[in-house]
């Protein structure tokens, strides 16, 4: 058997995993982080959410830059 078998099924994908090759902590944040990305997925935000990102970084360098630049 390989470390990683995945199962192409007609309705899901089976994935076995190695118990040797990583840990349970790693697999359950591995797990988190899948669920996150489908929650993410299903979220139906416009373009205008780009806008409001590049306001943020922004707005943080401003506050923030004299923590890495020195004037």
């Amino acid at each position: 058997m390989n470390a990683i078998d995945i199962q192409n099924q007609p309705d899901r994908y089976v994935i076995s995993i190695d118990k040797k090759g990583v840990s349970q902590e790693f697999m359950l944040e591995l797990l988190e982080r899948l669920q996150l990305e489908q929650l993410a997925q299903k979220v139906d935000f416009d373009e205008s959410i780009l806008a409001l990102g590049n306001e943020i970084n922004a707005n943080w360098w401003q506050q923030n830059k004299h923590r890495f630049i020195k004037e």
